[in-house]
């Protein structure tokens, strides 16, 4: 380890007086967003609603004379109070007339200005009013075609030497298939198929195709009709204590993201085949008031607990893997039904708003998790049903924001959070939650420690600080209790997190980043030799260092170093280190990267989870563990100049990416039925990306 260390040392002092490089300011943000949410969940997002509202924006920039604050969140680059100064600010002065005219709003300082550029105008003030019979033609198509395959065949791929043994019935190509049609993000539809690897394809269970379809139908700006879904859509509900599906971060060095915020409804287009509405939803304004109605029945996918006493057969859980690979897995395949409905109703004007929020979900069987203490306060029966009310006031620099919710036995939960702005240089965060371990929701994501909000009592304060031009510090603190017993955690518990971040930032051409996190939360002792589960309460500590430079306009170089210790009094301490160094290049319309990353850590705790480059629209962000190396290739070609005779509006794209993980003196990889024989897991990727109008 010592060796790999002064490599990269050495890697960075070479670099860091040798070279600049162009700093893509809006990827560093999502990559620290993707990754810290990775990390809490223990699984890379599915949803990828932001890389295509990028995408849309980076064609068609945003006019911000004409966008609303709606508009403004979809960028996901502004923070609210960023949003309502600059409302404020058009609103007394009038239309923008030059780019430059940015810098006058109070909050907007430089690096925001720079994130936005690629995705904004300033134009004439153009009415957003289109016939419905305009919008459909003349929009942006797509068609994308994806498909990816691990070279080396796993356990579950071969064919078992007994019968009753489980294995996959499918190849192992993963294949995505995805059309849209989008016509200035009025009016919007599509499809969506996808098949995960081991999953059959046109034949044995899937028949029909691909194991997952999906379609959907949008609408927007029309007379009262705001919104309109049919079809797939998800539904964001407050600060989503009772519902919330889009992607919603968590704790990260971006202190100031604490706040849940998206539209009531959106059309979903992913391939999860979890978290989403399947029905109709519509959104309706009149003035200052709004209100969304949906209904939704959808079939899932379920682990069932057959009944051998005569009663009605019950589930323990939802399958949301979506996985339908072995024999088991199939028979789980919609095997349920859920249908659901809710409300929204709400009153805003530019500092206040204040919403009511409703739904209510029924199973086609009941439904009771294990009996074990810890889920002793968890949902049990066919039904469920949440209220709330939220709310959010602005006054000068101060924006508050909160939500309080109840389920169907009145058990509560409690949201509230502040934004402070204290001056040009300076802004904080804070947010308190208090929610009952017997408070139950479903597809919700509010701001908390745990993975859904649920048992859980804490306060979060973040600080953000510019002190100098090109130089800025993170930080953050949060408490937490959890009243009642966890999974594996077998008694009333807590914890506190700190993060500290330095960024150093002379111009827009080079970039310094050291952060240190420092973790302490209680779990179940792992002695064997106990008789019961004695808490203990381990201090995990993370250092990461990283820089990006720029050599030539066509050639960028980035590294990366993380080292994680974890401690605990009595026993012996464990450490991981991970180090990353890659570049990006980009000449006649071929751009591509390329990174060796080399990762030796001494368990799972110790894992390190890093966001590398992927094809358009897609995830990777692997958690190393282990000790081994690991590299990419991944290329993209415009063909569009290729073509001859084709139209302005017609763009040919493709992407290939190539990667492999060695671990030396490893026998396998992976356990189960996705070992994998020797020491090395390589795969590859494909993407036909088609675009016209």
């Amino acid at each position: 380890m010592i060796m790999k260390i002064l490599l990269f040392i050495s890697l960075f002092i070479i670099f860091c007086e040798g070279v600049k490089s162009q700093n893509n300011e809006t990827l560093n943000n999502r990559t620290t967003q993707l990754e810290a949410l990775s990390e809490k969940n223990d699984s890379e997002p599915a949803d990828d609603s932001y890389e295509l509202d990028l995408d849309y924006f980076s064609r068609h920039p945003l006019n911000l004379n004409t966008a609303d604050e709606e508009d403004l969140i979809q960028l996901h680059i502004l923070e609210v109070l960023q949003v309502k100064n600059f409302i404020s600010y058009r609103k007394l002065l009038g239309l923008l007339v030059s780019i430059y005219e940015l810098q006058a709003i109070p909050g907007w300082d430089i690096g925001t200005i720079r994130q936005l550029l690629p995705y904004i105008k300033i134009g004439r003030d153009e009415s957003l009013y289109s016939s419905l019979k305009e919008r459909w033609k003349g929009g942006d198509e797509a068609v994308l075609m994806r498909a990816a395959q691990v070279i080396e065949k796993a356990k579950g791929f071969m064919k078992p030497n007994e019968p009753g043994n489980s294995y996959y019935e499918g190849s192992a190509q993963k294949i995505f298939l995805r059309y849209t049609y989008n016509y200035k993000q009025l009016l919007a539809f599509g499809f969506t198929g996808d098949k995960d690897a081991g999953e059959p394809f046109f034949r044995g269970a899937q028949q029909y195709g691909f194991d997952f379809y999906s379609f959907h139908f949008f609408l927007r700006h029309t007379g009262l009709i705001r919104a309109l879904a049919i079809g797939d859509f998800t539904v964001n509900m407050g600060q989503g204590l009772i519902q919330w599906q889009t992607t919603a971060f968590t704790k990260s060095s971006l202190v100031l993201s604490i706040k849940r915020e998206a539209d009531c409804l959106r059309p979903y287009h992913s391939a999860g085949e979890f978290n989403f509405h399947r029905g109709i939803g519509i959104t309706l304004q009149k003035g200052n008031w709004e209100s969304t109605l949906f209904i939704s029945s959808q079939k899932i996918s379920t682990n069932l607990e057959l009944d051998t006493a005569g009663r009605e057969d019950l589930f323990s859980s939802f399958q949301n893997s979506g996985y339908h690979r072995t024999p088991a897995e199939i028979a789980d395949r919609n095997n349920g039904n859920q249908f659901s409905a809710g409300a929204n109703i709400r009153y805003s004007t530019t500092r206040f708003l204040l919403g009511f929020n409703c739904i209510q979900f029924h199973f086609s069987r009941p439904f009771q998790k294990r009996d074990e203490p810890y889920n002793l306060y968890s949902l049990k029966g066919k039904n469920l049903s949440d209220f709330s009310l939220d709310y959010n006031y602005t006054i000068r620099n101060l924006h508050l924001f909160g939500e309080l919710a109840a389920d169907h036995g009145f058990s509560l939960a409690f949201v509230q959070g502040a934004l402070i702005s204290m001056g040009e240089n300076i802004d904080m965060s804070f947010l308190y939650r208090n929610i009952s371990p017997s408070f139950q929701s479903l597809y919700s994501d509010a701001f908390t420690e745990n993975s859904i909000p649920n048992n859980e009592k804490g306060f979060y304060a973040g600080l953000s600080f510019r002190p100098a031009p090109g130089i800025q510090t993170s930080m953050y603190y949060d408490v937490f209790v959890f009243p009642w017993l966890k999974y594996r955690v077998d008694g009333p518990s807590g914890g506190r997190d700190f993060l500290f971040q330095f960024t150093y930032q002379p111009d827009k051409s080079w970039r310094l980043s050291t952060l240190y996190k420092n973790e302490k939360k209680a779990a179940n002792s792992e002695l064997i030799n106990e008789i019961t589960h004695p808490l203990v309460a381990p201090l995990k500590r993370r250092w990461r260092i990283e820089t990006d430079y720029m050599i030539s306009k066509s050639l960028s170089f980035n590294s990366r170093m993380e080292f994680v210790w974890m401690s605990l009094s009595g026993t012996k301490s464990t450490q991981g280190f991970l180090g990353t160094a890659g570049f990006s290049f980009s000449k006649s319309g071929l751009s591509g990267n390329i990174s060796v990353t080399v990762f030796d850590t001494q368990d799972y705790d110790t894992r390190i989870y890093i966001y590398e480059s992927d094809l358009l629209y897609n995830f990777s962000l692997p958690a190393y563990y282990g000790r081994g190396l690991h590299y990419y290739l991944n290329l993209h070609k415009d063909f569009s100049r290729l073509i001859p005779h084709r139209s302005k509006r017609f763009k040919l794209s493709a992407w290939l990416k190539w990667s492999q993980t060695y671990y030396p003196g490893s026998v396998s990889i992976g356990t189960g039925l996705d070992e994998i024989p020797g020491n090395r897991k390589s795969e590859i990727k494909a993407q036909i990306l088609i675009q016209w109008q």
